[in-house]
């Protein structure tokens, strides 16, 4: 009998050991279960972090924001997410300040862009990062030669996206950029326009605006006083400096002598333009600083809109207005507008 007790001796050595080691790998694994939700619990932080930089367009803070993110969890999949929704975002709405340039912040976002486009699950947001891919090597080639053209970017993006908003809407910007016909432009901003994404629709007008800016021709005028018309039927906005701007038309055609006054008006019809006016005027509000001008164009549209009663009425109100340093033009144009309709009663 005691030739077995050194076998009992190592049985019990070896079942202490095993149990040491299944202690040792339940704290291992703790350790380990531990430490990954630190790191969700950290990347949890971050992102809500960066979710309310990202609401307050505040695209540079979110930018780094998601950078410590990606430092605490490489491979976290929301982070990536993230990353991509904020590059797309800031391009949509990319401002200049300080030391900053355009292709400055396109060349910085444009990693993630690529890495997205190659791995996105879906085809409409792996055409969502094609686009803006295509779009920073815009913004950059405005700035200095980059050697990368645009529209293969928005080409492919539209082969996996036949639909996509970003590719027609960027590939419509492009071709005007290169003075080319609007009518060619206007096919991809009409395809952008009929996508069954609500929420892009005013950044599509918006691309659309700033594109006819980039000319100042005739045609471009008239389809700009186009398309503010369509944006208030769709009870859409202007930003500030659009409905400037397009008031400043109004004052080009309507105002001062201009040769192309018909064409002008016969842009849209009559009450629309004087709907679009009325609408421009009530979101300038206090802002409207040459009330007498605009009295005198409202006057003139309500002339073309055969409201003549009303017309009369206001460009003698007008008159009755006017003081020394008022513009020999406005009250030229409206005397000879009061004998006009007068004669036409």
């Amino acid at each position: 009998m005691a030739a077995k007790k050194p076998s009992t001796l190592l049985a019990w050595v070896g079942s202490i050991t095993a149990v040491f080691s299944l202690i040792a790998g339940i704290y291992a694994g703790w350790d380990f279960l531990s430490g990954q939700l630190e790191r969700r619990r950290a990347v949890e932080q971050f992102l809500a972090a960066e979710a309310v930089q990202l609401r307050a367009a505040d695209y540079q803070s979110a930018w780094k924001t998601l950078a410590q993110a990606a430092t605490v969890d490489p491979s976290s999949e929301p982070v990536r997410h993230a990353q991509e929704d904020v590059a797309m975002q800031w391009l949509d709405n990319i401002h200049v300040s300080g030391g900053q340039t355009f292709a400055s912040i396109a060349e910085e976002l444009e990693p993630v862009l690529t890495r997205g486009a190659a791995s996105a699950k879906s085809p409409q947001r792996q055409a969502d990062l094609m686009a803006h891919l295509g779009w920073s090597y815009f913004l950059r080639g405005r700035e200095s030669f980059s050697g990368l053209d645009p529209e293969p970017a928005y080409r492919d993006a539209l082969l996996k996206d036949p639909a996509n908003p970003y590719a027609h809407a960027m590939w419509g910007h492009l071709i005007l950029w290169n003075g080319e016909p609007y009518a060619k432009a206007s096919e991809h901003f009409a395809a952008a326009l009929a996508t069954p994404r609500p929420g892009l629709r005013p950044y599509i007008r918006s691309m659309q605006m700033t594109a006819l800016d980039n000319q100042d021709t005739d045609q471009n005028h008239m389809e700009i006083i186009r398309v503010a018309n369509d944006i208030r039927k769709e009870h859409g906005d202007l930003d500030p400096h659009e409905r400037h701007n397009i008031l400043n038309l109004y004052w080009d055609y309507l105002a001062t002598p201009n040769d192309h006054r018909a064409a002008f008006l016969s842009a849209i019809p009559p009450l629309d333009h004087l709907d679009t006016f009325d609408w421009l005027l009530q979101r300038e509000g206090p802002r409207d600083s040459d009330p007498l001008t605009h009295a005198y164009i409202r006057s003139s549209l309500l002339e073309a809109a055969g409201r003549r009663d009303e017309a009369l009425a206001g460009f003698r109100a007008l008159q009755s207005r006017f003081g020394p340093d008022i513009s020999a033009t406005l009250a030229d144009g409206a005397r000879k507008a009061i004998v006009r309709l007068t004669a036409a009663r």
